[in-house]
């Protein structure tokens, strides 16, 4: 095959999907994004079931009855638009009826508008046209004309529809908007089939065999109310769609910290014995019934409120390591996140656990530190100390690593698992094999290509073989500092790949944008980059910019078959590789 032929017949690998429903979505999503009790009356299922039946009105089109109506309106359509004279009449007629409107609309609201440019446009306007337009008598009048002119005329209704969304687009805010897609994309893959049905809507948009890493969410500790269906009942239909799609469905486990410590003694949810650190064994729990039942991999969501170097997840990660288990992580800022009050985070939940800051110098110099502090007052902007990808030095980098072990230890269990001697752990998360997921988020890849002055941004284009030099400047607490705050993630997640060899990265989302594949091309052209990026698109989340035939064809088209082939298959065969059953 040429290097930019398209081939729709190969089968590859989506390494990023979902098919969670409206079930597993708490019931107030909408808290943090719209004030009380505004969030209230916005319930997941109560705005899902409106836009459902707003989706589903013109269904009715589809019955005999309803084709019968369309083409008489056709008919009557075409009529005053194709037939010769009446054309002209009836532009004539809409050009009237448009004067009215404005004359008696401009009339009302003239008295706000004096004094201005525009109300002096106005004021003329009304002068040319008054001696030909009668006097309605009050403004009530005049606002009844219009409603019934409104009312009567689609194509003045259309035009007002077209302004007012517009203009609702601007006020609502990319957030909300974002916010309000979500709930249209749960509704237009949600039916009564379940995960089931989205699955078949995703698989029947790729060449037969395609393979896909199903992604659940476990979203019953964000604080945004209860969910429908528990995140062990979401599994259960996980497992059933496996054993369905054995060939082509590669399901993440989902884990969440706060379930691991709040579980039930009936059945655990994560059971490891760790008497032997070299040689943990997962012991009977709902997590072996999910590797059992074909699970692939682990996925964890930190921007709901928890760091990836949680104390509760630390066993996990050297099973994982021992295992060759991969993990997807959130590594971008987005809509989901956590939604209760942040102090129910904890007493210092605005300093970072491990990372430190320079608080202050005297006039010798010496220098005052303390944990790195965080000044985020609300919850969309605070996610992203929870996101940030050099959170996951604190797992990958050993010094780091070391620090977590001693702030977290109580009782000198972690000290043990990692073999802590002489003030030094012994066993390390280095080989860890972990995908951070989005690429670092659209917003991150503008970041990078708008800065052309500041060095850091620049670094991974001057020097490909290294970029930041992270593991030579992670003892410099200014320069960490200077990457926390100010580097894009473009950058930072970059070096990762370099630097660290079982760190991937999928772009899945982010490469929605056509305009966002030249980048992606520029950086599979470096072959310290190239085999650490995993093709994915993160159905159907992404379906409010493009279907998923779209996004995967543009893609392949763009980048040309060698690149293609390279994260659409290679790299994801070998992030999938493990010692679980359910391996690739």
């Amino acid at each position: 095959m040429s290097e930019n032929r398209l081939n729709t017949e190969a089968p590859f690998i989506n390494a990023h999907t979902h098919t969670f429903t409206k079930k597993h979505t708490p019931k107030y999503m909408a808290k943090q994004i719209f004030p009380w009790p505004f969030y209230k009356w916005l319930a997941t299922g109560y705005m899902v079931n409106r836009i459902k039946a707003y989706l589903n009105r013109n269904k009715q089109e589809f019955s005999f009855t309803g084709r019968n109506k369309k083409h008489e309106a056709y008919k009557k359509k075409k009529f005053w638009t194709q037939t010769p004279g009446i054309t002209k009449i009836y532009n004539a007629f809409l050009i009237i009826i448009w004067l009215i409107f404005a004359y008696y609309l401009i009339e009302l609201i003239l008295p706000s508008l004096q004094g201005t440019w525009l109300g002096w446009l106005c004021c003329h306007f009304v002068d040319v046209l008054c001696p030909i337009m009668p006097d309605l008598g009050s403004s009530w009048n005049s606002i009844l004309l219009l409603v019934f002119i409104v009312l009567i005329f689609r194509n003045v209704r259309r035009t007002i529809k077209k302004y007012a969304w517009g203009r609702i687009k601007k006020a609502v805010g990319p957030e909300r908007l974002e916010f309000l897609l979500r709930y249209i994309n749960i509704v237009r893959f949600t039916s009564n089939d379940g995960q089931a049905y989205i699955f078949n809507s995703l698989e029947q948009q790729y060449p037969v065999g395609t393979k896909f890493v199903v992604l659940p969410m476990d979203m019953e500790y964000m604080d945004a109310g209860p969910v429908e269906e528990s995140y062990p009942d979401q599994m259960k239909e996980v497992l059933r769609l496996k054993a369905n799609n054995m060939d082509t469905c590669y399901p993440f486990i989902f884990v969440d910290p706060r379930r691991i410590e709040r579980q039930s003694q009936k059945k655990e949810f994560l059971n490891l014995n760790t008497d032997n650190p070299d040689n943990i064994v997962l012991e009977e729990c709902l997590m072996k019934d999910y590797i059992e039942g074909g699970c692939a991999g682990i996925k964890i969501y930190p921007a709901l409120g928890y760091y990836a170097f949680d104390k509760n997840l630390l066993p996990l990660w050297l099973y994982c390591q021992q295992e060759n288990i991969p993990i997807t992580t959130h590594c971008s800022i987005g809509p989901v996140y956590y939604r209760g009050k942040l102090k129910n985070l904890g007493k210092d939940y605005d300093y970072h656990p491990i990372f430190e800051e320079v608080y202050k110098k005297d006039e010798n110099e010496k220098r005052t530190f303390g944990k790195m502090r965080f000044h985020e007052l609300k919850n969309k902007h605070f996610q992203k100390n929870f996101t940030h990808p050099l959170n996951y030095l604190c797992l990958l980098h050993k010094p780091l690593l070391n620090n977590v072990v001693e702030t977290f230890d109580k009782d000198g269990d972690l000290k043990m698992l990692f073999g802590y001697e002489n003030g030094e752990i012994t066993r390390t998360l280095h080989n860890l094999k972990i995908n951070l997921a989005h690429y670092g988020s659209a917003e991150m890849w503008d970041k990078f290509l708008s800065q052309d002055r500041y060095r850091e941004a620049n670094a991974i284009i001057k020097d490909p073989r290294n970029g930041l030099d992270l593991k030579g400047n992670l003892d410099n607490i200014a320069k960490l500092y200077s990457y926390w705050h100010w580097v894009d993630w473009f950058s930072i997640i970059s070096t990762m790949l370099m630097q660290f060899n079982h760190v991937y990265t999928d772009v899945s989302y982010t490469s929605h944008d056509l305009n966002y594949l030249s980048l992606l091309s520029e950086i599979l052209d470096n072959p310290n980059i190239s085999n650490r990026v995993l093709f994915g698109t993160d159905f159907y989340v992404v379906s409010n910019h493009k279907t998923e035939k779209q996004y995967w064809i543009d893609m392949q088209n763009t980048l040309g078959s060698r690149k293609w082939e390279r994260i659409a298959y290679q790299n994801p065969t070998e992030f999938l590789t493990s010692s679980l059953p359910g391996s690739l």
